[in-house]
């Protein structure tokens, strides 16, 4: 690219030595309108448009984007010709410059443009790129810091949504300037009137850029979930919240220990369709076994089918439905200023404060507890939430690398892959088993993560397509892990939860499905002395996971609820059985003043209410 931007430099210099005046400034567009060009073009053609080599100069390896950069810059040299032609010819005659406040709004206006763009752009990458996307996983995101973000995604979001917008604030920018500061002329020299409008059509113009940006990113997002999370107010947690830092537990004289796995993008719908899935294969035979052979699975389906719970929103992306899992309360972002529940910051030192987890449950027992993963623990809160909710000792990517379990700069997928994540696991997992205290073992998986999963040459090619190979690679490796436990002295006290974070966000896997069919999240309980009075045919969330787990351990529950969620081993009905899945999951999507108030502990409101009483 360097190469040939000085060849065009030079080559429009000439072109323009004729007339000295804007040299420059003229040279500095031509330059930056081949290389916004190239970047177009390259991801047009699936080009990389990180590569620094090619960013810099373009050798053989790289013929590719070298054959392209030379066809932006044939392309800008035409137009520049052109403009040159009509020019001399008369066609077109230039006005001066604008005054200080003509260019003040002309920056605006670009400005403007490039925020609505980036609104709307980034809206429909969200959408259209993942599925199963809802507005409170963008805000909740959003909060977040980038310091542990996957690289990938912040290079994929500069490639599609970031240079989509600097392009059409780009375009909109050198029409206006143009059409402003040039006039159709059949003769040579003829002048052209001051314009006193144009800062006021500037402004008209950058909020028309800006408001219709924002009204097409709302559509895609989709109005009702904006107004919800915005607007309208649910009196669910007033009316049916539990405190479980109120209720009086009653553990078992022994102690189970817990196996806690969050199985990433995990659901029922892989399995084939005989079984109840929607695939013609079974992708996961050995987690249907599990589920329908060997352990209690609770199912939205009717017996002997595989189901699983409801996804609901805050409980819709891999952190927020670990915390709903293990808090009871979905999680989402207090609405206005996060001053006392600051999880947006870089170390977060209050993260969810009103909410009492099982950690903090199982901390309180006695339990050693370690959140075992092979990605960055602390993107999007996640180390923040279990270091402050029940003391868990966090081993993640960076801990594998300070073991010197992989190397300093080894970095693949989210972290490190699956298959290491399963073996450095069996020694953590059977150093908690040599203490003398019950321990609480919580893990997730990434192989299976949107977009495709990951591969490798190991991974056998049985069904054709990655994301396919993938989950049943994964459903070898975990039904391995179990078999191994199963030898293991700890495994008759211990207690194995298997459960799917969300469902799957790759949206072209389940893009040609029966749109009425309910796709749910693959749980299993294994090895636990409980019977489930009804497993069939329920309606349940991640909140009621929660008082489910401390069920499973043999521990005793007032009224079988705790947060949100009730106990799926009892008699009780969920809340969403109550209300039914579309109710409550609307409910869900509401902004609550009680959520804010006492389990955020924090918000606008308060805010401004503490400044207008000072």
């Amino acid at each position: 690219m360097l190469l040939i931007l000085i060849l065009f430099t030079l080559l429009s210099y000439i072109s323009l030595r004729k007339n000295q005046r804007k040299m420059i400034s003229r040279l500095l567009f031509l330059s930056a309108s081949y290389i916004l060009l190239s970047f177009f073009l390259w991801r047009s053609f699936d080009r990389a448009l990180l590569n620094i080599p090619a960013l810099i100069y373009s050798p053989i390896n790289n013929a590719q984007n070298m054959v392209l950069c030379a066809i932006a810059a044939a392309i800008i040299f035409c137009l520049l010709q052109i403009y040159i032609f009509v020019s001399n010819k008369g066609f077109f005659v230039s006005s001066l410059s604008f005054n200080k406040r003509q260019w003040l709004t002309f920056v605006l206006l670009v400005l403007f443009a490039f925020v609505g763009g980036l609104i709307y752009t980034s809206s429909y990458w969200t959408m259209h790129d993942m599925g199963n996307v809802r507005f409170d996983q963008i805000i909740y995101i959003m909060s977040q810091s980038l310091r542990e973000t996957d690289p990938l995604k912040i290079r994929e979001f500069i490639v599609k949504p970031l240079l989509s917008a600097v392009g059409f604030a780009s375009v909109v920018g050198v029409f206006v300037y143009f059409f402003a500061t040039h006039q159709l002329s059949l003769r040579n020299n003829r002048p052209i009137k001051k314009r006193k409008v144009l800062s006021p059509i500037f402004l008209f113009l950058a909020v028309l850029l800006f408001s219709s940006g924002l009204t097409l990113g709302i559509r895609e997002v989709g109005y009702e979930d904006v107004k919800a999370y915005y607007f309208e107010d649910t009196e669910v947690y007033d009316d049916y919240y539990v405190d479980p830092s109120e209720q009086s537990l009653q553990f078992p004289q022994k102690k189970r220990n817990l196996v806690y796995i969050f199985l990433e993008s995990m659901e029922s719908s892989y399995a084939d369709k005989e079984i109840g899935g929607i695939e013609e294969k079974n992708l996961i035979p050995r987690l249907t076994d599990l589920a329908l052979e060997e352990g209690t699975q609770f199912s939205n389906a009717r017996k002997g089918k595989l189901g699983g719970m409801m996804q609901i929103p805050g409980a819709n992306q891999t952190a927020s439905s670990m915390v709903a899992q293990t808090s009871g309360a979905p999680l989402r972002a207090s609405s206005g200023v996060l001053d006392v529940n600051n999880y947006g910051m870089e170390e977060p030192s209050s993260f969810f404060p009103g909410v009492y987890s099982l950690g903090e449950i199982l901390e309180k027992e006695g339990y050693n507890q370690t959140l075992f993963l092979g990605s960055k623990a602390g993107f999007a809160g996640r180390k923040a939430y279990f270091e402050q909710h029940g003391n868990y000792d966090i081993r993640d990517y960076h801990w594998a690398r300070q073991e010197g379990l992989i190397p300093e700069d080894y970095y693949e997928w989210w972290g490190y892959e699956d298959d290491k994540l399963f073996d450095f696991a069996k020694d953590s997992l059977t150093e908690l088993a040599d203490q003398k205290e019950p321990f609480n073992f919580t893990m997730l998986t990434a192989d299976t993560h949107f977009e495709d999963g990951y591969a490798t040459d190991e991974t056998p090619d049985l069904f054709g397509d990655q994301y396919s190979n993938v989950i049943h690679d994964s459903d070898q490796k975990i039904s391995d892990f179990i078999q191994w436990m199963k030898e293991q002295p700890f495994y008759d006290n211990t207690t194995i939860v298997l459960v799917g974070d969300h469902l799957t966000m790759d949206k072209d896997f389940f893009e040609d499905i029966d749109a009425n069919y309910q796709r749910s999240v693959y749980n299993v309980f294994l090895n636990t002395e409980q019977t489930a009075s009804k497993t069939d045919k329920r309606l349940f969330s991640a909140v009621d996971m929660y008082p489910s787990t401390l069920a499973a351990l043999n521990v005793k529950i007032p009224n079988e609820k705790l947060g949100l969620g009730v106990n799926l081993f009892s008699d009780k009905k969920t809340l969403m059985e109550q209300m039914g899945y579309k109710k409550f999951e609307e409910e869900m999507t509401k902004r609550s003043d009680y959520y804010d108030k006492y389990l955020m502990q924090g918000s606008d409101q308060e805010v401004e209410q503490e400044n207008a009483d000072k």
